[in-house]
């Protein structure tokens, strides 16, 4: 029996309601960042188990201890890092993480340098604590860090450096290079480096995702959030983590408590279960992503004015369709309105996401294969337009 298994497309549209919300029978979605791969057989009994034990009642502040440890296990393992259960707060999801970060770390006239092509929420959690954000695009090229313009735009207000890594949308790993340079400015100048590393697992050809973390000097510096909602589906259950030095840790917890108390208690015991015990399914999906990357991103790039290289990580590529139609946001509602192909636009992503389409990939052959149909339609009839 297969390790991953997916619904059948026509029942993606109720077991996926948000991604799949308004598309019709035959619509498919590349959209919202979703896996379209059911959670692990053993995640599931393990909180069918819990809920029977009646183990869904309030726990520490600090969180579930078996989340804990699973979390710094896991670190151990994958990212070769060494913490404590000190470093860990459980957080609702990613975006808690995010928002607390902009609440502890920054204050108004503060500035943020954010790295862009990046996660939405990154730009508008750290706008809404009142600093002022600093938009630094990556290189054009490759985008990958342009390290001498974030060194220039550092001035005496900079409180902390913002990155996405891997980059959603732009499907860049950074090299140990790149993040040793920027660990360097971030100890010279005493600032914060945020670090949303909730793809990490997800780094294809042989490469290694390196942690902010894990760098010399920077465990009092870095502050990483991660999660389960991508890497193991688990959206719904809104786990995610932050990973960052003691008195951080306890000043974001503090913060926490005024509004949540604590995560709730299946999903931490669902996500440890999982940390423990899936990472052989994790191994199966990021290899089945891989070879979707392949398919999707070559069928793009050999279409005549659109540019998509290989993502070296996540599960999204961004092809740059400038060559064709250059307003991403109309090409997107045209997608969806007229081929029933639901995507992102690269706009949403800030500074060198324009003229781009964001497009998830963690899902099946046939859906992948049909997509490409429906873009060589999408492509060809603007061709033809012209």
């Amino acid at each position: 029996m297969d390790i991953l298994v997916s619904p059948p497309r026509s029942q993606l549209r109720v077991k996926r309601p948000w991604k799949y919300k308004g598309l019709g029978e035959d619509g498919i979605s590349l959209g919202l960042a979703e896996i379209d791969f059911d959670v692990p057989e053993p995640v599931k009994k393990a909180m069918v188990d819990a809920v029977l034990k009646e183990e869904f009642h309030y726990t520490s502040l600090e969180g579930l201890q078996e989340f804990l440890q699973a979390v710094v296990d896991r670190w151990e393992r994958f990212n070769h890092v060494s913490i404590g259960t000190e470093n860990v707060l459980p957080t609702v999801g990613a975006m808690n993480g995010i928002w607390l970060a902009s609440r502890v770390l920054l204050k108004p006239r503060d500035e943020v340098i954010v790295v862009t092509p990046t996660y939405g929420p990154i730009l508008r959690n750290f706008a809404s604590s009142g600093a002022r954000v600093i938009i630094c695009p990556s290189c054009s090229e490759d985008y990958h860090l342009d390290l001498e313009e974030i060194e220039n735009k550092i001035s005496k207000r900079t409180k902390m450096i913002a990155i996405c890594n891997p980059n959603n949308p732009t499907g860049v790993v950074y090299t140990r290079n790149e993040l040793e340079y920027l660990a360097d400015l971030a100890r010279k100048n005493k600032i914060y480096v945020f670090s949303d590393e909730l793809y990490d697992l997800f780094t294809y050809d042989g490469r290694k995702h390196v942690s902010m973390f894990s760098l010399l000097g920077m465990d009092g510096l870095a502050i990483i959030v991660n999660g389960l909602t991508k890497a193991y589906g688990l959206s719904g259950l809104r786990i995610g983590y932050v990973v960052a030095d003691k008195k951080i840790i306890d000043k974001m917890r503090e913060i926490n408590t005024l509004i949540i108390i604590h995560p709730n208690v299946l999903g931490q015991k669902a996500a440890a279960f999982a940390l423990n015990e899936c990472d052989e399914w994790m191994r199966c999906l990021i290899s089945h992503c891989e070879k979707m990357r392949n398919l999707l991103c070559d069928a793009l790039d050999r279409l005549e004015g659109v540019s998509c290289p290989r993502s070296e990580g996540t599960f999204f590529a961004f092809p740059n369709i400038y060559g064709i139609f250059n307003d991403d946001i109309e090409a997107a509602r045209i997608l969806e309105r007229e081929y029933k192909l639901r995507v992102s636009a690269g706009s949403g992503y800030g500074k060198g996401g324009e003229n781009h389409l964001r497009l998830n990939f963690a899902t099946t052959e046939p859906i992948i294969r049909e997509s490409i149909k429906r873009f060589k339609r999408f492509f060809r009839s603007f061709k033809e337009a012209r």
